[in-house]
């Protein structure tokens, strides 16, 4: 009773939360602040996540919380990078930041654009710039790709659990995926179908994250059932 008087109050605080960005626009300008928009997207991913881990407890449930396992600690650590991936996601749709520097891998010519430091104070152009905020979403992105990488080939070197091995397998697809969406819709000046499938796409790889941190969590690296 407790986790679920958690996510009805998640879920309130969700509606709450999409009352104070719309109140910050769609009234005479069809905008509305990427700061607001941010913050209710990512209560949304927050509370996905928060029903899937409870679900994830029903289908699971003879469970013995690990003590220690290295990949629990990567997962936790990427659960966390993705988070800020989606918050800069958010930024970047908020500003309509993919529609400028619509090339990849460089920023036009660059790999570091000149607009990225244009701002002043210089930590703005990366909250607030077109340019900086879209810089730090396509190298966050990279260190997602990278971190996961990392936990599949770190995962494959030991004996996993049937779940295990389903997991990290999905994490790897998954974020290849986002990866190529993301791309592709940079490219492709972000049209509407695109610019859904890649946020889809990050419901999924989040997902796939929630599920690979519960059974890393709940078992041993070295477990041969489940």
């Amino acid at each position: 009773m407790p986790k679920l008087i958690i996510l009805l109050i998640m879920g309130g605080f969700q509606g709450l939360l999409g009352w104070y960005m719309v109140k910050s626009g769609l009234v005479k300008n069809p905008d509305v602040s990427h700061y607001r928009l941010a913050m209710h997207l990512i209560t949304a991913f927050l509370t996905f996540a928060y029903t899937f881990w409870l679900a994830l407890g029903l289908m699971y449930p003879k469970q013995v919380k690990v003590a220690v396992n290295p990949l629990k600690e990567w997962f936790r650590m990427l659960f966390l990078a993705v988070l800020i991936q989606i918050i800069w996601g958010a930024f970047v749709a908020g500003l309509n930041a993919g529609r400028v520097y619509n090339t990849w891998p460089k920023m036009g010519d660059q790999w570091i654009a000149e607009g990225v430091t244009a701002m002043q104070p210089w930590y703005v152009n990366f909250i607030e710039g077109l340019a900086g905020v879209q810089f730090v979403h396509r190298y966050l992105a990279y260190g997602v790709v990278a971190l996961i990488v990392f936990i599949f080939i770190k995962a494959k070197k030991q004996m996993l659990s049937s779940s295990q091995k389903w997991g990290v397998n999905a994490l790897l697809i998954a974020v290849g995926v986002q990866f190529l969406l993301g791309v592709f819709t940079l490219l492709y000046t972000v049209p509407v179908n695109l610019g859904l499938l890649h946020q889809l796409g990050a419901f999924v790889l989040l997902g796939s994250v929630v599920f690979g941190l519960h059974r890393f969590r709940f078992l041993n690296a070295t477990a041969s059932s489940i």
